[in-house]
């Protein structure tokens, strides 16, 4: 019993830390929020593009097979 006792305190304890540390989150440096916001909206327009190419070959082989070329 002694075991499961200590057990679940140390559980206990690290829910207790998680909960009072929280998230740590510091301010980030200009510098660096505007090389990250800069690479989410290359990564938009690169993402964009491989859908639309997907969409056109996938329109071109249906129309290739509607035709006949395929």
């Amino acid at each position: 019993m002694f075991k499961n006792l200590k057990l679940a305190f140390f559980a206990a304890l690290a829910v207790v830390g998680a909960f009072v540390a929280g998230p740590a989150m510091a301010a980030l440096p200009t510098g660096a929020a505007e090389a990250i916001a800069t690479y989410q909206t290359d990564v938009l327009a690169v993402f964009g593009l491989i859908i639309a190419a997907g969409i056109a070959i996938y329109a071109v082989r249906k129309l290739g097979q509607k035709m006949g070329w395929l």
